[in-house]
């Protein structure tokens, strides 16, 4: 059920469930006048207080108001209006049951309360002092009549005047329940049973109640009802108990089937019995989560994942709120899927609310919890920042170690992503002792057949592809891909990727039939999955494109690279940073071609969207502007070319600091302008500012330093000639 991502290496050549909403009204109370009723109002400006929400302002004339209610309960804190007060001074705060039938909130003034109260409780006293007399006359025609001794006369009516000062509770508990009864919701029968009891004519409400039949009858009734729904409680338990129980075998066996087919990696099959499990019981979070991580890891079927993941989720909110640990885990698998289907800024939305439920629910010192600084720091080197997605990393490996020990996949998983980042910043000595960290760890737990294990092989790979041992690094792709073709259902990304670094490579050898072989077995494979619109297929095409330049073949390059941008111009509109960046690369074929004219063309409109978009001061503006300086170059428009390498200059300058590699790029590319120029005083003095940064960034024996050296020389000897010649 958990979702743990690890970077594969790229070579440098991705429902929430609504809340239910309760209705209530804020009013007056209705009463009884004449015996007719008279309703209440409503009382349009009162404010109603919910724990946990932003107070409601009633509007509507009726009193209506309304908010939602994501759980089975709310509390109200207050209801307010000038000038009134709750009737129910008990209303608020009260906790409340949602309900599908409104809540009523009556108010009235205090002096209309106090009157209600006083009018009440007269009433009362009067109909309980009729009696009295009424009594006393009884007692007294008694004691006339001889039919009571005078013994029995004293008792009756000290009895009498006992009850009477007992009645005065009573008094006081009717008044209160009369002055705050709101007669609107009564049906008409309980409204004038209530009207005659409050008006004392009790002789009337006896009468009205037996209309409905004889009481003692109706309640044995009703226990017994009770009784029989009672046992038929006990016999539907039992069946129930029984239902779960087969559900319970029915799963297992399920499960069973499941296993029997994954281990044949007959996957289609595998994940059959899986759903099949799910459909016994959709609110079994962890039936839901298996399912959906199956298909996700070995069916690519993203969206039939993500259907199962939301169910959950809907499922855990419904049953237990929003701070659960099935939300957090059904947040982290939804953010998993996007990142799969490469959208990142959803996935990274998801993971980090999956991040603050884990933290409330479990700590901060918890493995749940390093699983979601781990798959935020994936993302993080994903959209290229490195120094947050090594800290993400690094927070997540101490918490795995610490609970785990160092033999688990998921310490394996830190070791292999905090490699990624290292590879990602260029320091691939690093990146390859924590991948082969990864690769021990994984195969001690899960033996070589094993898709970490196949993912681990790609990094490495992609590792020897940097340090130029392009044999090495074939041996490593295709150990993946000997796994993957073992272990996944094709079309599968996991493949797809593997071919395509097999394809780099055999490209950065000069087999360019053979990386186009494999570059289009990814491009049909991705397509299957994401279908014909979709970002990646742009990447490959793109791909494509550049392999049949290096063979020379322009045309059919340019055919692929225009493919590459009328997609992305599709997907992400014309004035888009992939669009340029579409534009940057036909310009470089151009430019790889030698028609220096269009490779400039291309680049302009590269440099009008993304000055556009990014502003004038973007490193990628300042790339742009030298490879533009870099055409005019070729063309000898050497002044022309100054221009552009003095723009980039100045951008990198701002963006990197005066001592970096992109600077040191800028003083060679103008030194050598003016060296073009003739004008070796001036080529020196750039030149030497040029191997200044190189030797304090990339050292004395850096290639680039020695050939920057190697200029120097050239040039001192040449400025020693002119001035030996001017001598002579």
């Amino acid at each position: 059920m958990k979702k743990l991502l690890l970077l594969t290496i790229p070579i440098v050549i991705g429902l929430t469930a609504s809340a239910q909403t309760q209705q209530g009204f804020v009013k007056t109370k209705g009463r009884m006048v004449n015996g007719k009723l008279v309703p209440g109002q409503g009382l349009k400006g009162a404010t109603v207080s919910v724990k946990g929400r932003t107070a409601v302002l009633v509007n509507a004339n009726d009193g209506a108001f309304f908010f939602p209610v994501p759980d089975k309960q709310f509390r109200l804190d207050s209801v307010r209006k000038k000038g009134y007060q709750l009737v129910d001074m008990e209303a608020c705060p009260r906790t409340y049951n949602y309900s599908g039938n409104p809540i009523y909130i009556v108010m009235e003034t205090p002096d209309q309360q106090l009157q209600d109260q006083l009018a009440a409780e007269r009433k009362i006293r009067r109909n309980l002092q009729k009696q009295l007399q009424d009594k006393e006359d009884e007692i007294e025609d008694l004691k006339a009549q001889q039919k009571i001794s005078d013994e029995e006369y004293r008792q009756a009516l000290q009895k009498l005047y006992q009850d009477q000062e007992n009645n005065e509770q009573l008094i006081k508990d009717m008044a209160k329940r009369y002055s705050e009864l709101d007669y609107d919701q009564l049906d008409e029968f309980y409204r004038q049973v209530s009207y005659y009891i409050e008006n004392g004519e009790l002789v009337k409400a006896d009468s009205l109640l037996r209309t409905r039949g004889d009481i003692t009858a109706q309640v044995e009734s009703i226990k017994q009802r009770g009784q029989i729904i009672q046992e038929q409680d006990e016999q539907l338990q039992k069946a129930k108990d029984v239902h779960q129980a087969d559900i319970e075998e029915a799963a297992r066996r399920c499960y069973c089937y499941y296993e029997t087919f994954a281990a044949q990696h007959l996957n289609d099959t595998a994940a059959y019995y899986l759903e099949l499990r799910a459909s016994l019981d959709t609110t079994n979070m962890t039936y839901l989560c298996d399912v959906g991580d199956f298909i996700n890891d070995y069916i690519a079927d993203y969206n039939k994942a993500l259907n199962y993941y939301l169910i959950g989720l809907r499922q855990s909110k419904r049953q237990h709120g929003e701070q659960y640990s099935w939300v957090g885990t059904f947040y982290n698998n939804i953010g998993y899927t996007y990142y799969l289907q490469r959208d990142n800024e959803k996935a990274l939305e998801y993971y980090e609310k999956a991040l603050t439920i884990r933290k409330t629910v479990f700590g901060d010192d918890n493995a749940s919890v390093a699983e979601c600084y781990n798959n935020i720091g994936v993302i993080y080197n994903k959209i290229g920042d490195h120094d947050k997605a090594l800290e993400y990393h690094k927070k997540a490996l101490p918490i795995r170690i610490k609970e785990y020990g160092e033999q688990h996949y998921e310490v394996a998983t830190s070791y292999n992503n905090i490699g990624g980042v290292y590879f990602s910043q260029g320091q691939h000595d690093k990146a390859l002792e924590y991948g082969n960290k990864a690769l021990v760890v994984l195969i001690n737990v899960f033996g070589e057949n094993h898709r970490l294990v196949a993912k681990t092989y790609t990094n490495l790979g992609g590792i020897y592809v940097e340090y130029g041992n392009y044999d090495k690094a074939l041996e490593y792709y295709n150990k993946a891909l000997e796994i993957q073709n073992t272990i996944l259902k094709k079309p599968h990304p996991d493949i797809a990727t593997t071919n395509y670094h097999i394809g780099c490579v055999y490209r950065e050898k000069g087999n360019y039939d053979k990386s186009l072989e494999y570059f289009t077995q990814s491009l049909n494979m991705e397509k299957s999955i994401f279908g014909e619109k979709h970002v990646t297929i742009a990447f490959y095409y793109y791909q494509i494109g550049n392999v049949y330049a290096k063979q020379g073949n322009f045309d059919k390059a340019f055919e692929y690279l225009e493919k590459d941008l009328a997609l992305r111009k599709a997907i992400f509109g014309e004035n888009h940073p992939e669009v340029a960046m579409c534009y940057e690369n036909n310009g470089l074929m151009f430019s790889d071609k030698g028609d220096y004219d269009r490779a400039i063309e291309q680049y302009n409109k590269s440099l009008v969207i993304r000055q556009s978009v990014l502003g004038e001061g973007h490193p990628l503006v300042a790339s742009l502007n030298n490879r533009i300086g870099f055409a005019y170059g070729k063309q000898k428009k050497y002044t022309k070319a100054l221009t552009f390498f003095e723009k980039a200059l100045e951008i990198w300058k701002s963006t990197s600091g005066t001592n970096s590699y992109d600077v040191a790029l800028a003083y060679n590319n103008i030194g050598y302008m003016y060296y073009s120029l003739g004008d070796f005083f001036e080529a020196l003095k750039f030149y030497q500012m040029c191997i200044d940064i190189r030797k304090s960034v990339l050292g004395e024996d850096h290639p680039e330093t020695i050939k920057t050296q190697e200029r120097i020389a050239e040039i001192q000897a040449k400025m020693k000639a002119q001035e030996n010649e001017t001598k002579e």
